[in-house]
């Protein structure tokens, strides 16, 4: 009997130990099930994390963060207005493309900021994700009226990094005295970074010497070389001249208008000068008679074309005596002059107080009495004058 009992007992408990089983798993687990539930949780809760981030990314697919604290500035950033009714904010780039190392320009445009104080954000701002800015430069434009002006700021920037990289936050402050209002562009900015392909040296082919193109000479390449010779020429024909016209002791440059002094009158001139400067008062003697003398061969010169300059007194004497207008008068008094100074000056003579006066006397009456001949001579020449 106690047989049957056990085995009714046993067969009661093996068909209600499903049922157990089932109550166990809805409820609180063994030790060994709840290890293994915790680390199934940790695996769902890191599945359930991807797909929320991955609608964060979605929402913002122009923002790029390293960082969560990034993140949530840049989202804040973005949905600053870009127009508050009275000023607006766009910014743009150049060029959305460049090379690593290679530059652009960023302008921001903040139009309506008349009478308002204007932030613009500073260099640490812009230095973020690879990109850096190198200067900045602002311009100021007022409408005519005076009412409506626009600031455009100008920002070099560079990265040396590849890859896209969105400029952002632009943030600008607007004071108007009584409260500040944050603005930004509506758009965001992206710059491609690329890459500067290299050449591959190994696979160059080096090619042998090619012959030379001899490419005709131009119009232009043979008038210049034509023009720098005359300018050459030119130089070397004035420079000749001058030197010409002062070994003969004429004017290089002739006023127009200003008429020459005849020969006579200007070595009158230059005897009263002589008189003036009182040299053989003074003890110079010799300096005197070669002045003297100087001046009476310059007349010659300049009335005969006679080079008494180069030529003793008795050759200067033999040419005047050729001369049209000689006189036995005149050359009388040009060789008492010429003896008397070749005597002090060679001669080491002192002649009298009166015979310098007399000497100057005789150059004087020389110059008239062949200007004297001379017109006599030329009377035709003289009417015409």
């Amino acid at each position: 009997m106690k047989k049957i009992i056990k085995i009714l007992v046993f067969c009661a408990l093996y068909t209600c130990a499903p049922s157990l089983d089932a109550q166990n798993n809805s409820g609180n687990k063994g030790l060994v099930d709840s290890r293994v539930t915790l680390d199934d949780s940790k695996l769902n809760a890191e599945q359930e994390a991807v797909p929320s981030q991955r609608k964060k990314q979605t929402k913002q697919p122009n923002v790029q963060t390293p960082t969560q604290n990034g993140a949530k500035d840049s989202l804040f950033m973005a949905n600053l207005p870009s127009d508050d009714g009275e000023t607006h904010v766009t910014a743009k780039l150049d060029t959305d493309s460049i090379t690593i190392g290679d530059q652009t320009t960023l302008h921001i445009y903040i139009n309506g900021c008349n009478g308002k104080k204007v932030t613009i954000p500073t260099f640490e701002e812009f230095c973020k994700l690879g990109i850096e800015a190198l200067e900045s430069e602002s311009d100021t434009t007022v409408t005519d009226d005076g009412k409506g002006t626009t600031i455009e700021q100008r920002i070099t920037i560079t990265s040396f990094d590849a890859g896209s990289h969105y400029i952002y936050p632009i943030v600008i402050r607007i004071d108007d005295g009584s409260r500040t209002v944050m603005l930004a562009p509506a758009d965001s900015l992206r710059l491609n970074v690329y890459y500067v392909p290299e050449a591959d040296t190994v696979k160059c082919v080096t090619k042998a010497d090619a012959d030379y193109i001899n490419e005709p000479y131009t119009f232009w390449e043979i008038a210049r070389w034509v023009v720098y010779s005359l300018l050459f020429a030119m130089v070397v024909a004035a420079i000749v001249w001058i030197v010409k016209r002062r070994k003969e002791h004429k004017p290089i440059v002739i006023l127009p208008g200003a008429k020459p002094l005849p020969a006579d009158q200007r070595a009158i001139k230059e005897l009263e000068s002589l008189r003036r400067k009182e040299l053989w008062q003074k003890g110079k003697i010799k300096r005197y008679y070669t002045d003297l003398t100087d001046i009476i061969r310059r007349f010659l010169r300049n009335m005969y074309g006679i080079s008494a300059s180069e030529m003793t007194t008795r050759q200067t004497l033999r040419a005047f005596h050729s001369s049209p207008d000689w006189s036995e008068e005149s050359e009388t008094l040009l060789q008492q002059l010429l003896q008397k100074a070749d005597m002090v000056k060679f001669a080491k003579m002192e002649p009298e107080s009166y015979e310098h006066d007399q000497a100057m006397q005789f150059a004087l009456d020389f110059v008239r009495k062949v200007a004297e001949t001379h017109k006599l001579n030329n009377p035709e020449k003289e009417e015409n004058k």
